[in-house]
């Protein structure tokens, strides 16, 4: 039997074991993952949203977001595991990060994908954002 999956929500501030888990997640899912960037985003920003998806006991995706302004939630990054995904875990997370944002009183959620994630272009697609704006960053990645 397939272990049950769930979900961890974490407001504003990270236990030790719960940092370690997203950057674990985030390393292994993104191959230009920068820990520093990562680490220093979360920390200093406004009303985080995280979420982190288990099987069993195991860290499998994650999802975060911040505050954008006062109306606009900005959900900045998230991914599953290679061998857990097409199972819904990243609509339910994106799901959770709404509900929850919707809940601290933001009207809008706000995102930017690159063009080499087609499958969270997909998602964000199917959930209602709109592409409003398409440009090459400074590290020469399509967004």
């Amino acid at each position: 039997m397939e272990p049950i999956i769930t979900y961890q929500v974490i407001l504003e501030t990270f236990k030790e074991n719960e940092l370690t888990n997203l950057l674990d997640l985030y390393t292994s899912i993104f191959v230009s993952a920068d820990i520093h960037f990562f680490k220093k985003r979360i920390l200093i920003k406004e009303n985080v949203i995280a979420i982190i998806a288990f099987s069993g006991e195991r860290a499998i995706g994650f999802k975060i977001g911040y505050r954008y302004n006062k109306e606009t939630m900005y959900s900045w990054v998230g991914g599953v595991l290679k061998m857990y995904r097409k199972q819904g875990i990243g609509q339910k997370m994106m799901e959770l990060q709404h509900q929850i944002a919707k809940e601290q009183g933001y009207k809008k959620a706000r995102t930017k994908s690159m063009n080499e994630f087609k499958p969270m272009m997909i998602l964000n697609l199917k959930n209602g954002f709109n592409i409003t704006n398409v440009y090459t960053n400074t590290v020469i990645y399509t967004k």
